[in-house]
């Protein structure tokens, strides 16, 4: 908890990033409000699939990139085209190869030894071997974004939508996903046929306070995803709306630091050993999710305890 309330303080004012996760195209999943997974399994907000599929065929001189998932789609391989049409605006391609659906034809092929052509043969099982997404990504000033992307253009059954705006003091993002794809604690994926939120966040405040504001409205039967469907269904993931509040303080005294700047010519190789000081930093937070379930004929109101943290910390750089 305490990790947490010191990313939104010091990071992009994120409180939950996605989860990289091989089950589908998109690449990411989203923990189950008010059960989040651990950091170091998070993607940054604004990397997105084709992103890094980009750099790595780029600079990791990697067209094929693997990937697998033991429970959906098995061994798969990607690559994406990122065209820029613009300055402020960007046109993606992705592409997904079922590389155990392409094995099992050609074992079908070769072993029922048909006179059909290889070319026709193949135009037709292509379908089910291979699948096409789409995005775009437009700037629409230096701090105003819109992200649209399609995948599995076959089915078209998997979407989503971002807009981003930053404020001097605060990130805005609406975003909209069809279906919304979650992750619970146990590793199980949750399809929800129609996820909207919207997120407000404070950024580099300088009296220390930072708060944090989550509206999501789920709508639709949640899924199971590829695992077992006797799973029981999260609480926060039923139809109707979730609503969580998170607020932390901020303050650092500096006990020591030294006040002589070093020579240009001998900057140190850590940046930390610049600024030599001695400080007492401390935080102290509440986070508070709530969920509004909305049913046929009333609707309920569920509110978790509300928690408490606080963090001492002691910062030493020698000289």
């Amino acid at each position: 908890m305490l990790r947490r309330m010191r990313w939104m303080a010091d990071g992009d004012g994120r409180w939950e990033l996605d989860v990289e996760t091989p089950a589908t195209m998109e690449g990411t999943a989203r923990p189950v409000p008010g059960d989040p997974l651990p950091l170091g399994l998070s993607r940054g907000p604004r990397v997105t699939r084709t992103k890094q599929l980009d750099f790595l065929h780029r600079f990791m001189a990697s067209p094929l990139v693997p990937s697998f998932s033991a429970s959906c789609t098995g061994l798969s391989v990607h690559h994406a085209h990122l065209v820029h049409l613009a300055n402020n605006w960007t046109f993606t391609i992705l592409e997904q190869l079922h590389v155990q659906k392409l094995t099992a034809v050609v074992k079908e092929k070769l072993s029922n030894r048909q006179e059909v052509s290889w070319s026709n043969d193949f135009k037709k099982h292509l379908h089910n071997v291979m699948s096409l997404g789409i995005g775009t990504e437009l700037l629409i000033t230096p701090d105003t974004t819109f992200l649209l992307e399609l995948y599995n253009l076959k089915k078209g059954d998997r979407g989503k939508a971002i807009f981003r705006h930053k404020l001097p003091h605060q990130n805005i993002i609406l975003e909209a996903s069809w279906p919304g794809l979650f992750i619970d604690k146990k590793g199980v994926y949750w399809d929800v046929p129609l996820s909207l939120s919207a997120d407000l966040a404070s950024v580099g405040s300088k009296s220390g306070l930072n708060y944090h504001v989550l509206l999501q409205n789920n709508s639709g039967e949640p899924k199971c995803f590829g695992g077992d469907e006797t799973n029981v269904v999260p609480v926060a993931l039923l139809p109707g709306l979730c609503a969580k509040v998170a607020i932390s303080i901020k303050k650092s005294i500096d006990v020591w630091r030294k006040k002589e700047d070093k020579l240009k010519r001998v900057q140190p190789y850590d940046a930390f050993l610049s600024d030599p000081h001695v400080s007492f930093t401390g935080i102290i937070g509440k986070h508070a999710p709530f969920l509004f379930l909305s049913s046929r004929k009333s609707c309920k109101l569920i509110s978790r305890k509300t928690t408490a943290s606080t963090c001492l910390e002691v910062l030493l750089f020698p000289s």
